[in-house]
């Protein structure tokens, strides 16, 4: 039992300091014919959700969610200006109801299309999926080459729910799952998609862990030429 506890003791050591990627990263066939090229995209809103496990169960994190989801956005953002692909946040839409509205309605629309997704990720690279030409409703500038959509959802372990885990050998980690999408913004064909994932405390102040597990899901994507 002891000799047990201590691999699981050093285990959950390593997994907490060690981003773990999921490599799966699926591309459109344009994408890597280089038929379509990505130098230009508008970053929506990042929604990162994280929750709280304690001793008393799950408790909402909704400010440390809010200052995830920007540094997520921040993050990846500065991993696509390393491919030469600039980013930008803001939408052309003049009336601001009318722009908001837009918004909601694309998101909505790309949350309904995740799940689908998330199925058969594999068919990203059949072209099979697609947003529709909804996304011309952006008015988006016309040198904007796609849109990048952030979903992710993970945990944060208290120190009793850690020690408690480790006990019973739950198993239970701190973790941060991402999805990256990357829609065409002329077509609505999804023409990236990625799914980091860090096995570790997200809402600490290290930004490494977070900052290779984005870069790594974003490998194969193509360098802008410019």
């Amino acid at each position: 039992m002891k000799r047990r506890l201590l691999y699981l003791a050093l285990f959950l050591a390593c997994a907490a300091g060690t981003p773990a990627t999921l490599r799966a990263q699926y591309l459109h066939p344009k994408v890597i014919s280089k038929e379509t090229i990505i130098r230009k995209v508008v970053l929506m809103p990042a929604k990162v959700d994280i929750v709280k496990q304690s001793m008393r169960g799950p408790e909402g994190m909704a400010a440390e969610s809010d200052l995830l989801s920007a540094r997520v956005s921040q993050l990846i953002a500065e991993a696509l200006a390393a491919k030469h692909i600039s980013t930008a946040s803001g939408v052309a839409t003049g009336d601001p109801d009318q722009k908001t509205y837009t918004l909601s309605d694309l998101q909505s629309r790309y949350d309904a299309l995740l799940p689908k997704i998330m199925k058969k990720p594999k068919d990203v690279k059949k072209g099979r999926f697609t947003l529709g030409d909804e996304v011309l409703n952006l008015n988006l500038n016309k040198s904007t080459d796609a849109i990048v959509f952030v979903r992710g959802q993970g945990q944060k372990l208290t120190k009793g729910k850690s020690t408690f885990s480790l006990l019973t050998l739950s198993l239970n980690f701190p973790y941060v799952m991402l999805t990256i999408g990357v829609v065409d913004a002329h077509t609505g064909a999804v023409l990236v998609f990625a799914t980091p994932v860090v096995i570790a405390d997200a809402t600490s102040h290290d930004d490494k862990p977070l900052r290779k597990a984005i870069e790594k899901s974003l490998k194969k994507l193509p360098v802008s030429s410019q």
